[in-house]
């Protein structure tokens, strides 16, 4: 049932309209709501504040939408954390993102406010709800007095993250954003922060950028890690940060050798690697060290065979495409290098493509997620791996496979966003032309439109 409320409108009006329209007594209207016909009595007397899940009874006896009244009771909340954290939980749990800005714009002038507030919208993104979180830490942010305070950095960290999205130049301004923030969080929680900065600049092909966050990282895991293990204890309290700390120091020396390796320094990339790989100085056995030990181990086998092939030495491409068999999570992410090889020591690579082609169409149409990485990592590198296909069929002559996959990455990276993809295949298209047939056209045409409608709505919003 849908009304309209007029302007001068109060929930307690409302409510005895509705009483006075259904002949309703409180007693009675308080029974079918499931709450106290006293405080419904004080709440219509303006004696008593309703809670939100009050309020939410009384909407469901009415029978009309949830949420209904949030605005008016907005307008008649005092500012008392009781009621405005259950409301703006309740508020997030609905999609009301206008009330949620409206309810923290009210606490933004009282600096008491800002603790709560933020504890709220690390509850909110706990729980996946990240718009609303978004808008919390943000308002936070902007109000935080303290500069250098860890609030301020850990907000915007939040902000980062929460903003990542699959528009490759919405994420390189948020990553350009973070950066100056980066110092402010705290240490343990710095290390998780370098290292989504870092996934994030290389997706971005920003390699001496991703270079400098990955060192930070490895430097900073080092010291912590030596605190922990050291005789001389720090009575410190510190964010603990989500993996074991020599993960971190791993994880360092990991991206460092794909860094080497996206540079072409093979031999670094393998330098790197046996960094990882040497795992002796680790102290902690438990169950998890040794899974996560193994994991790197497990990396190290197979971009060690990776690093070989890029280097040349073709003799490794059979090993490794058995390798990658048994590892479904790597399949796609071997896939994208090893064309590339491919295209660059002109071997044949079709078994392999025509093999794990089912796998390649299924991401295609799903977009998903492709073991740890995030998603806007992952589709830049599958727009670059679908033209790098479609490239390599062409220099076989074929052409029907060669501009599919090359329609394919103009598609996938007109969705991302990706303005070097985006030239690089119209160019190689339109070079094509005189050889099209008119189905292939087409679809060119329409991939082209559709990318030109996307991009008007990125410059509106």
């Amino acid at each position: 049932m849908i009304f309209l409320l007029p302007t001068e409108a109060t929930i307690s009006r409302e409510l005895l309209r509705y009483l006075e329209k259904e002949q309703l007594s409180i007693t009675s209207f308080a029974n079918r709501a499931g709450i106290n016909s006293g405080t419904l009595s004080r709440f219509i007397k303006g004696q008593q504040a309703l809670s939100v899940s009050s309020l939410d009874s009384i909407t469901r006896a009415m029978d009309v939408e949830e949420g209904f009244f949030y605005d008016l009771y907005l307008n008649e909340l005092s500012l008392n954390w009781r009621r405005l954290g259950p409301f703006i939980m309740r508020c997030a749990e609905l999609g009301k993102l206008d009330c949620v800005a409206q309810a923290v714009d009210m606490m933004m002038d009282y600096p008491s406010y800002a603790a709560p507030l933020f504890d709220c919208a690390e509850e909110l993104f706990q729980q996946g709800k990240r718009e609303a979180a978004l808008i919390i830490y943000k308002k936070v942010a902007d109000g935080e007095k303290y500069q250098h305070a860890e609030r301020l950095g850990l907000c915007q960290y939040r902000i980062f993250t929460c903003s990542l999205n699959e528009n490759q130049e919405n994420n390189l301004h948020c990553a350009i954003q973070f950066e100056t923030y980066i110092r402010r969080v705290p240490e343990g929680v710095q290390l998780d922060a370098l290292k989504d900065l870092t996934n994030t600049l290389l997706s971005l092909r920003k390699w001496n950028k991703a270079k400098t966050h990955a060192q930070e990282m490895g430097r900073i895991a080092r010291m912590l890690y030596a605190q922990k293990h050291s005789q001389i204890k720090t009575n410190r309290r510190q964010l603990e940060p989500v993996k074991p700390l020599f993960g971190y120091i791993l994880y360092s020396d990991l991206l460092l050798g794909s860094i080497a390796a996206e540079n072409a320094d093979y031999d670094l990339a393998l330098y790197y690697l046996s960094r990882y790989e040497d795992q002796s100085w680790i102290i902690e056995t438990d169950e998890q060290a040794e899974q996560t030990k193994e994991q790197f181990r497990e990396w190290a086998r197979g971009n060690r065979y990776l690093y070989r092939l890029m280097k040349g030495n073709i003799d490794v491409l059979e090993p490794y495409i058995e390798y990658i068999a048994a590892h479904e999570d790597e399949i796609l992410k071997a896939l994208f290098k090893i064309i590339q090889a491919a295209n660059m020591y002109h071997f044949e690579v079709d078994p392999y493509l025509e093999r794990f082609e089912e796998l390649i169409e299924e991401h295609l149409r799903s977009g998903g997620i492709i073991g740890d990485y995030t998603g806007h990592i992952i589709d830049d590198r599958f727009a670059n791996f679908l033209i790098d296909v479609g490239d390599y069929y062409l220099r076989k002559n074929n052409l029907l496979k060669g501009t599919k996959y090359l329609l394919d990455g103009l598609e996938v990276s007109y969705r991302i966003n990706n303005p070097v993809n985006i030239v690089r295949c119209n160019t190689t298209m339109e070079h094509l032309r005189p050889k099209l047939n008119p189905s292939i056209l087409q679809r060119y045409g329409a991939i082209r439109k559709e990318g030109d409608s996307w991009s008007r709505k990125r410059n509106i919003s």
